[in-house]
């Protein structure tokens, strides 16, 4: 008698401490209620107001990344097309076929004003159609491309053929040269060929001979026009006047 009353003081006492469960335990999840799902309301006043839009940084000048772009077709009509300097962050798979639409015409064309449908136009990478809109959608199986300074070469197919459009000859210049140009003409060939320059005036003349020369003239075209594919165009005009005229 003695033990069976102290067990059912000692298990009395224990019902009346607080239950504590291992760290380990799980609960059953059948014994839980289900719950609604909660939804968020609808805005009370539509339409509903705008997404903010993302604001695009604008690029340094001079710190995009180019490539030279070759577009060639070997059946006919016979094209090679050389697009200097493209940058890589904004070229796109359209300003390519609008190139390839600049030189050629339909075939059954009456005059050059003619175009050829861009739809018409197939840019091809590893002889199939490009997929995607920019340039670097189809470079991206190329890395060593996509650091820039390459060259690339894409083929051109062109659906129910094309004529290409003969080269635009260059204005006719006069060959009598005015009495101004004479006179500058006597003058420089008055002047001795062993004429020594300055040391700073040779310094200065040598920059031209570097790289980074045209790549800050042509950031501060971007800069100036807002265009990186006119930028890019005038940096190879002043580069190949002056080559010229060197």
């Amino acid at each position: 008698m003695a033990e069976l009353s102290f067990t059912k003081a000692f298990l009395a006492q224990l019902d009346s401490k607080p239950v504590k469960l291992p760290a380990n335990h799980v609960f059953d999840p059948r014994d839980f209620q289900a719950r609604q799902p909660f939804t968020l309301p609808r805005l009370s006043d539509p339409p509903h107001p705008q997404l903010p839009k993302k604001v695009k940084p604008a690029a340094i000048p001079g710190s995009s990344k180019s490539i030279t772009i070759h577009l060639k077709s070997a059946r006919n009509p016979v094209l090679d097309i050389t697009l200097d300097n493209v940058p890589l962050s904004g070229a796109s798979i359209q300003d390519l076929k609008a190139a390839v639409q600049s030189r050629i015409k339909p075939a059954n064309a009456e005059s050059d004003s003619e175009k050829v449908p861009l739809e018409k136009i197939k840019i091809l990478w590893k002889r199939k159609p490009v997929q995607g809109n920019l340039v670097t959608d189809a470079l991206a199986s190329e890395p060593d491309v996509l650091k820039g300074g390459k060259e690339v070469e894409f083929g051109i197919m062109i659906l129910g053929g094309a004529a290409v459009l003969p080269p635009q000859e260059p204005p006719a210049t006069s060959t009598i040269a005015t009495g101004a140009e004479h006179l500058a003409g006597k003058e420089a060939m008055q002047e001795p060929d062993t004429a020594k320059k300055l040391p700073a005036d040779i310094e200065n003349r040598n920059v031209l001979w570097s790289e980074s020369f045209w790549e800050d003239l042509e950031g501060f075209l971007k800069m100036r026009i807002k265009d990186e594919k006119e930028a890019a165009r005038l940096r190879v005009l002043f580069k190949n006047a002056w080559e010229s005229s060197t």
